[in-house]
């Protein structure tokens, strides 16, 4: 008992408090989107369900924070075999629309990509902390091509189902990871490459527009890099004004959702986008234009500042391990969560390529809020173990 007291005394209130205000904002959100509306890919009682996912998922929090973390390293090549296990498993099922991305059970669908994530970190946490604590560690890309390796099986089954957002997460999680991994001379050599690369792409869009669109539509697409559809994303991406009742009706609309809510919103079922179901998907890819309509730059701003607080809590638990292995596991998650956040809302207002990535905590799905949790409960477990003597 006294260790449990000590324990409870050791969590982060104020990470449990933003997990909380995260789920209302969800449901309200959900309640807005999906309010009064029926048929067609509307899930059927969005908001209890998700209700249920948030119980599901603080269980799960709950399991995997008891848990001890260090011994997820013994069971690592199990759980990255079973994860690719899954990811073949779903060309087995059924397509929705268009896409092998889920397996139907009873109470959801599970979607294997999710949990795929939480899989990579955890071996890429595992081999990352197995180079810092070797005799002699070496840094060098030809000690560390294990960590693409690991990345690349997921990465291209992932990209087979199709679902390129979620391949992204992968490659950002794993860039992320490495970038805390490598020593000071190589961050510094890397991020200057991405920054040029950044710049020059940044150049040549807003300087050959008619050029970049050419090489995506005859290059990417031609050589099957990129689907019609993905090809579609992009280039709404680089010309909002490209197929605006088609290809880009999604991200038209959303935008026009965002940028309606003005200051203080149009309040709870006033939107006129939202409550006219003008927004597709808004439930799940683009439940932040639901935030953003009803109660504008002051109830999006609000929701911003809990992602914010939550990554930096992370972070600091991560600064407090008692291991590399729980620091990187951590910065994985950090990684995880900013990247997918950044996208979810960039894309709504142009800022990033509409990629199918939903709002971590936010967004209608059972597999993408339980995971989500999971990795809240890891980075707990790494925080409670931060005192060697108090689980010897």
């Amino acid at each position: 008992m006294d260790t449990l007291r000590r324990n409870i005394r050791e969590l982060d209130f104020t990470l449990l408090g933003v997990l909380f205000l995260l789920a209302v904002y969800s449901c309200v959100a959900l309640l807005a989107a999906t309010y009064g509306k029926t048929g067609g890919d509307i899930p059927t009682h969005v908001v209890p369900k998700q209700i249920l996912f948030e119980v599901l998922g603080l269980i799960a929090l709950g399991f995997m924070a008891a848990y001890d973390y260090r011994s997820l390293r013994k069971i690592r090549w199990w759980l990255y075999g079973g994860t690719v296990f899954l990811l073949l498993a779903v060309f087995a099922m059924p397509a929705h629309q268009g896409a092998h991305s889920w397996i139907p059970l009873k109470l959801f669908s599970l979607q294997p990509s999710e949990f795929a994530k939480l899989i990579l970190i955890i071996v890429v946490a595992a081999h990352m902390a197995n180079v810092d604590e070797s005799e002699f560690s070496d840094y060098s890309i030809r000690n560390t091509w294990q960590i693409w390796a690991l990345l690349a099986v997921p990465f291209a089954l992932i990209l087979k189902e199709p679902a390129l957002g979620q391949a992204l997460v992968l490659v950002a999680i794993t860039l992320f990871m490495y970038m805390v991994f490598i020593r000071r001379w190589q961050f510094v050599l890397i991020v200057s490459i991405v920054v040029l690369a950044v710049v020059g792409m940044g150049v040549a869009v807003t300087q050959f527009p008619q050029e970049s669109r050419t090489f995506i539509e005859n290059i990417l697409l031609k050589h099957h890099v990129l689907k019609p559809f993905q090809a579609a994303r992009i280039i709404t991406w680089l010309d909002p004004t490209y197929q605006p009742l088609q290809a880009g009706f999604n991200v038209h609309q959303a935008q026009i959702a965002v940028g309606s809510g003005q200051v203080f919103g149009e309040g709870l079922f006033n939107g006129i986008e939202t409550r006219g179901g003008w927004v597709p998907n808004q439930w799940n890819d683009y439940i932040f234009t639901a935030v953003g309509e009803e109660f504008g730059f002051v109830g999006s701003s609000g929701l911003v500042l809990l992602f914010l607080i939550m990554i930096l809590r992370l972070v600091r638990m991560a600064g407090t391990s008692q291991d590399t292995f729980g620091t990187y596991l951590i910065m994985g998650i950090v990684g995880m969560f900013a990247f997918q956040t950044f996208e979810n809302i960039g894309m709504d207002m142009y800022l990033s390529p509409s990629t199918g990535i939903t709002l971590p905590f936010i967004s209608y799905g059972g597999s993408s809020l339980i995971a989500n949790y999971i990795a809240i409960g890891l980075a707990i477990s790494v925080s409670l173990r931060r005192k060697k003597l108090r689980f010897s």
